[in-house]
């Protein structure tokens, strides 16, 4: 495949969980990682005093990872706004904008059930398709590799290990705007080459750059085994397949990065499952976390697991207003096959050791 010494790639979403990680691990594969997070007014608010872990896009250094400013990726203008910046930069310096990383997303079903609408412009964002597709062209260059992130919130969670075949058939707006997604961006990237990528549950450390202003899934349990006095309720009917976001960041990166950031060539399919090798409810990933709270100690794993009450999802759907497909467990295998044969990521177990040390 064609060095990536002189290949670029794009992150939108790279102050969210998942973008974080993906712009660090481009890092040190690509000769430029362009980072795109929200608009600027937005991260003012959140100034931690720190300064920001993106050099500006004026910056004289060599660094590889530049903010090229915030982008909203449901507005035309400002998508062209924010790729014109990165093909001035890589042209500047003589590489390829190989690939785009679209992390950014509503990912909270509950705020997709209370602003549909909202949600459905940012997680089907036909503004950036376009956008990346008109800047790109302007300029004489291949439309870059477009990597899109879905969910397993696709499938309605009547069946377990759902593989691409099976009929896409969402119970909430979360899932509905997703399958939106997928649709539109066959439509609208149809000269380019992308692929869909269907991640569960993503778990990890903190986010290697800075916090997210949300509690972290397994930071959430470990807290409420060891903190809490009351049980805590946990599904035992609602699975899925976490998966950590190192394994997602150097498949997207190191696999897809190298393999299709190339023009013209194209993954052998349009849509993959990403999820991790164990099939698991929400008790099972508490009992994890207490296992791995208590260091062998017995007793204390014992006490943990207390602290653990199982629960329906059914009863679940109802305090929180949103539907909630029972078992969205997925066969990911495609993707190993297709794509990364020496994949092989983290069991859950590991990921919770990888999160919580």
């Amino acid at each position: 495949s064609m060095s990536m010494s002189m290949s670029a790639m794009c992150v939108i979403g790279c102050d969210g969980y998942l973008g974080q990680f993906i712009a660090r691990e481009g890092e040190g594969t690509y000769a430029r990682v362009y980072a795109m997070g929200r608009r600027r007014a937005r991260e003012r608010d959140h100034d931690d005093g720190e300064g920001d872990y993106y050099a500006q896009d004026d910056d004289p250094t060599t660094t590889t990872m530049v903010r090229v400013g915030g982008v909203d990726v449901t507005s035309h203008t400002s998508c062209v706004e924010a790729m014109t910046r990165a093909y001035d930069d890589a042209m500047r310096r003589g590489v390829r904008i190989a690939m785009v990383v679209n992390c950014a997303a509503v990912s909270s079903p509950g705020a997709c059930e209370r602003a549909p609408d909202v949600a459905l412009a940012v997680n089907a964002p036909r503004e950036a398709w376009r956008a990346t597709r008109e800047v790109a062209r302007m300029r004489g260059c291949d439309v870059p590799f477009w990597v899109q992130l879905s969910t397993d919130h696709v499938y309605d969670g009547t069946r377990a290990m759902s593989d691409e075949g099976v009929k896409r058939a969402p119970v909430n707006a979360y899932g509905q705007t997703k399958v939106a997604c997928e649709d539109a961006l066959a439509e609208d990237y149809d000269d380019g080459a992308y692929v869909i990528l269907r991640s569960s549950i993503i778990t990890g450390p903190r986010p290697p750059l800075r916090d997210v202003d949300r509690t972290l899934f397994l930071e959430f349990v470990a807290s409420a085994l060891t903190e809490r006095d009351e049980p805590t309720s946990f599904y035992y009917d609602e699975f899925r397949c976490p998966i950590a976001a190192a394994d997602i960041s150097r498949v997207v990166v190191r696999d897809f990065g190298t393999k299709f950031a190339v023009p013209r060539v194209k993954p052998p399919r349009r849509v993959y499952n990403m999820g991790g090798p164990d099939r698991v409810n929400r008790v099972d990933m508490a009992k994890a976390c207490a296992k791995y709270l208590a260091k062998g100690d017995d007793a204390l794993e014992r006490a943990y697991a207390a602290k653990i009450r199982p629960a329906s999802c059914v009863e679940a759907s109802s305090t929180r207003g949103v539907a909630a497909p029972p078992d969205i467990s997925m066969d990911s295998s495609a993707l190993v096959c297709d794509i990364c044969q020496t994949w092989a990521p983290m069991l859950f177990a590991e990921q919770v050791k990888d999160a919580l040390k």
